[in-house]
């Protein structure tokens, strides 16, 4: 698809980096460089490092290896990095992507400002489900406030109502939205999955009115049943329209902020021109370290690890459902999530979440968020999230506990 009618207008002062654009070259054989003005690897702190993997297996950097670690590096992604995000993205998603193709970030929220920056002028429209990832709203909302917000049910976002949406601004000519916007493996806050069949209908509908679609999937891998996740809206595209943020931060470590975005070269390249001006590049030691873990392990043992580590989040999971079930009254609903960290409940309709734990969070001693954190328009007040993946098997039954006991305080509050 032709991308340019949909870049923001501040896009056109975009520029390569004439220094930006040495890197590359100075790590070629026998190039005598004055150009960068790179501090000299021999004042750096740091001469070596050694971590230990969850398999006992040792990752060391030193000499040569650690200087790369310790100096600036290419904007893209790290040269020992790259390789293995190729074969891991075609591995897990069926995708084969080129090195052009991917931009590492600091993770993919910085995706989210990125794809923001470029392509919605103030007054451009996103469409997103609701309720809607907050950090997602805040990357957006820097450039535009216009959200169209599209309700979601446990197979995900209503897609039918997207085209009902779609069509009623063409034909009143009104402007569409420049991209949609969704998570589509256990949705933050809500916990529901994306169906196969609205995925499908998602990229029919990008098709049908030439839009873009920004795939977060920082999830896809948390998966709660025996089950491998569906397919990629990515893998799915058949018109290169889908720009995809995948995330280290859930499956890794998250504190080395590492995720990526993939998608056309075109896209990608004004990624990166972004990026020059911004940050730089992610660090090259975080990224040195994600390429020493895929060195080292297959990415069979890495899915084997993951699935591991979901073990406990379908422990919590469960423990907190078979809680809610004792615990919280019978008028208060909520989804049983296949994939990722949350519940999402729903109270009363005159209930407010926020006067809850405003008034009775701090006084009964648990933590959840109000359903307007969520929402582009402040509503979903009679709504909480409720993350497990943190949360100890000995804590569960009181916090549901103490859940019941905020519920039964605004039931007083809003009686009669």
């Amino acid at each position: 698809m032709n991308i340019h009618p949909l870049l923001a207008r501040r896009t056109q002062g975009l520029r390569p980096s004439q220094i930006r654009k040495l890197n590359p070259l100075m790590r070629m054989p026998g190039m005598i460089s004055l150009g960068g003005g790179y501090p000299n690897a021999e004042t750096f702190a740091l001469t070596s490092m050694e971590v230990v993997f969850k398999s006992g297996r040792k990752f060391q950097l030193r000499d040569g290896s650690m200087d790369l670690a310790c100096q600036y590096g290419p904007t893209d992604a790290h040269a020992d990095l790259k390789p293995h995000i190729i074969q891991w993205h075609a591995a897990k998603d069926g995708v084969e992507l080129k090195g052009e193709q991917i931009q590492v970030l600091n993770g993919a929220q910085e995706g989210l400002h990125t794809m923001a920056y470029l392509f919605l002028d103030e007054g451009d429209g996103v469409a997103l489900s609701e309720p809607a990832y907050p950090g997602a709203m805040a990357a957006f909302s820097a450039f535009t406030q216009r959200f169209i917000p599209i309700p979601l049910d446990a197979q995900g976002m209503i897609t039918a109502e997207l085209e009902g949406l779609l069509s009623k601004r063409k034909a009143a000519g009104e402007s569409l939205p420049k991209f949609i916007y969704d998570v589509p493996n256990g949705n933050n806050p809500a916990g529901v999955s994306l169906s196969l069949e609205r995925r499908r209908h998602l990229l029919q509908l990008a098709s049908k009115y030439d839009l873009l679609i920004l795939e977060d999937d920082p999830y896809q891998l948390i998966q709660l049943e025996d089950l491998d996740p569906l397919p990629t809206l990515q893998s799915l595209d058949l018109e290169e329209r889908v720009v995809r943020l995948d995330s280290f931060s859930k499956i890794f470590a998250p504190g080395l902020r590492l995720g990526y975005a993939s998608g056309t070269a075109e896209i990608i390249r004004y990624f990166q021109l972004y990026k020059q001006g911004s940050n730089l590049h992610t660090s090259a030691m975080d990224q040195a370290l994600l390429a020493g873990f895929l060195a080292s392990h297959s990415h069979e043992e890495f899915r084997a690890l993951i699935r591991e580590n979901c073990k406990i989040y379908r422990r919590n999971r469960d423990a907190v459902l078979a809680a809610a079930r004792r615990r919280l009254p019978a008028d208060i609903r909520y989804n049983v999530p296949s994939a990722g960290m949350f519940l999402w409940f729903e109270m009363p309709e005159r209930f407010d979440a926020g006067r809850m734990m405003e008034m009775d969070g701090l006084d009964l001693g648990v933590i959840l968020l109000p359903g307007s954190s969520f929402s582009t328009t402040g509503g979903l007040k009679n709504y909480m999230r409720a993350s497990f993946s943190m949360i100890s098997p000995e804590q569960v039954e009181e916090g549901m506990m103490r859940f019941a006991r905020m519920i039964e305080r605004e039931r007083e509050r809003t009686a009669g």
